[in-house]
């Protein structure tokens, strides 16, 4: 039987652990950062047992396709 590739099974960890963090609180959540470079905010928050996630946000995101 062959075996799947490491790298694979470390992004399925990654992925089972992003949708853990879905179901909790975070215990801190920092000030939004706007990046003028990117046109988008950096979200960082603090997860109950210390992991730290941080992720851009696009100034449209939900926004209608029209841009209003």
């Amino acid at each position: 039987m062959w075996g799947m590739d490491p790298d694979i099974w470390k992004q399925f960890e990654n992925i089972r652990e992003m949708v853990r963090l879905t179901h909790l609180t975070p215990t801190k959540e920092w000030p939004l950062i706007f990046v003028d470079e990117f046109d988008e905010l950096l979200v960082v928050r603090e997860w109950p047992g210390g992991n730290i996630t941080a992720y851009t946000a696009s100034r449209s995101a939900g926004a209608p396709p029209d841009g209003s």
